[in-house]
């Protein structure tokens, strides 16, 4: 191996002296080009291309640059995308792509209501499942095809062939260039990069296609006649196979062992188009289910608070979260919904229900202890996580567990971007607490509110069978007891929506 690596080395070395291996290989190489049926295009003396070289070129560029102009426009380029595909589909497919289309979803939306999500994704499975067939493949392959000629089309020629003829201007062919030899390394790198994109000849390759579809995007005209392109890879693919181009640059650059691999497109259009869609639905169907769940937030809100202010914490709120995603940090994501859970607590837990409480626990003739004993627990349970939020929020003020140092990473994370994990560190923590704290909380409010039903049935129950004195009861309220059971009972199912809307991973 090492006398390989070795006999490589040297021959990509400056070692030019009569005898040694590159010497003894550019030899066989000019026998070779001198041999070859493309020899005219290369001066082996003088090291030069010959002008013929560059009119051949021309030729080429000439025939190709309607292309060029075609395919240079963005525009296009994204309808054919679309088309090389569409070409493919059978009608089951393009209809459910006609359904996904923005203005038959826009229209979709006047008539589908709160069904329109679960349409979306029953459409969404049956578009990718009908992209699981050969026609799929088939519209890759066309489409490489399209990406082998766009490489090559857009090659730079103008700017090669100006370094033959100076004065040769882009895209005019009225005026016959003047073009005279050039030495060799002087385009050598163009050269090598032009030969890696020829576009490839094969008799099963389907440019018929591909010269359709061009067609129908420029209106039904051909960009360049069918024939003419046919004849141009036939011409080129015996430029290939006579090995000249390889042979000329291998002189001109001194390198005999130049390799020049070429570049064949592998784009998957289909895999790369489904994944596009795919994520342009599902951000249609996040905003629909988006805006679906504000207003059931807004309802919900509204059906439990009224118009009273719900923010009852003063550092961990949804306005100081969103401070903190400005700057591309974590933000206080439970803020809504813990300081939904204070104000409950606060304003309806602690007054309401713990009257109700009072009268229904401390007065009331259970038969079932157990029962009683649970409905409290819940009570007791929620009341006590009043100080725990109360703790959360005050670690993040400036004398707080938290704050000082948030504080001070905030004023540094602008110039030390290190700063950034360190804050949403301590941001994610505190995340973590507050759901800790909801998510101990919700199930609590399930026992209380399934309590509450229980009782409600109970009431209308002849003879009684959880508490026996709701006669005595109803005399300690001022309003109808049973009224009241059912206000909070309805009351707490709203709140725990509430809470499972704005903290989606609530283990329930």
């Amino acid at each position: 191996m090492p006398d390989v690596i070795n006999k490589v080395m040297s021959l990509l070395s400056g070692d030019n002296e009569p005898g040694s291996d590159r010497d003894v290989l550019l030899k066989q190489l000019t026998k070779e080009i001198s041999q070859n049926k493309y020899a005219k295009f290369y001066k082996v003396r003088q090291g030069e291309l010959d002008p013929s070289f560059a009119q051949y070129l021309y030729n080429v560029y000439r025939i190709i640059y309607p292309l060029q102009s075609f395919l240079k426009d963005t525009a296009k380029a994204a309808k054919i995308r679309q088309i090389a595909l569409e070409a493919f589909l059978d009608k089951n497919v393009m209809d459910i792509i006609k359904r996904l289309s923005p203005e038959a979803i826009a229209e979709r939306k006047k008539t589908a209501g709160a069904n329109l999500p679960k349409q979306l994704e029953e459409d969404l499975t049956a578009l990718i499942a009908g992209f699981d067939s050969p026609r799929i493949a088939a519209a890759d392959k066309c489409f490489n095809l399209i990406a082998a000629m766009k490489q090559f089309v857009l090659f730079d020629f103008a700017s090669l062939l100006r370094k033959f003829d100076p004065d040769m201007k882009e895209g005019d062919f009225i005026l016959p260039p003047k073009f005279s030899a050039l030495e060799g390394d002087v385009v050598s790198a163009e050269l090598s990069a032009l030969f890696a994109v020829l576009p490839p000849y094969d008799e099963s390759n389907d440019w018929k296609t591909v010269f359709e579809i061009l067609k129908y995007c420029k209106g039904g005209t051909d960009v360049i006649p069918f024939p003419q392109w046919t004849n141009l890879l036939i011409s080129l693919e015996d430029f290939k196979t006579s090995k000249a181009m390889e042979l000329i640059n291998r002189l001109s650059s001194g390198n005999p062992i130049l390799e020049i691999k070429p570049s064949i497109p592998n784009e998957a259009l289909s895999s790369l188009w489904i994944e596009q869609k795919t994520n342009e639905v599902r951000e249609v169907i996040s905003g629909i289910t988006g805006n679906q769940k504000n207003a059931q937030i807004s309802a919900l809100e509204k059906a439990i608070f009224g118009a009273v202010e719900t923010r009852r914490l003063l550092f961990y709120t949804k306005e100081k979260g969103k401070s903190l995603a400005d700057k591309a940090l974590e933000s206080y994501i439970y803020a809504p919904a813990l300081n939904h859970l204070m104000a409950f607590i606060q304003d309806f837990f602690s007054k309401e229900i713990q009257e109700l409480c009072d009268i229904l626990l401390i007065r009331g003739k259970w038969t079932n202890t157990s029962l009683s004993l649970q409905m409290s627990e819940g009570y007791h349970n929620i009341i006590d996580i009043t100080p725990e939020i109360t703790k959360l929020d005050a670690a993040l003020d400036e004398d707080g567990a938290d704050g000082p140092r948030l504080r001070g990473a905030l004023l540094r994370v602008d110039r030390d971007k290190s700063q950034a994990r360190y804050i949403n560190i301590i941001v994610n923590s505190v995340n973590e607490e507050a759901l800790h704290i909801i998510n101990r909380a919700v199930p609590s409010l399930i026992v209380v509110g399934k309590h509450f039903k229980l009782l409600l049935d109970d009431y209308d129950k002849k003879p009684f069978e959880l508490i026996m004195n709701w006669k005595e009861l109803s005399l300690m309220s001022k309003l109808p007891i049973s009224q009241r059971i059912a206000a909070a009972y309805k009351k707490i199912n709203y709140f725990v929506q509430l809470m499972m809307l704005e903290a989606k991973s609530l283990e329930e």
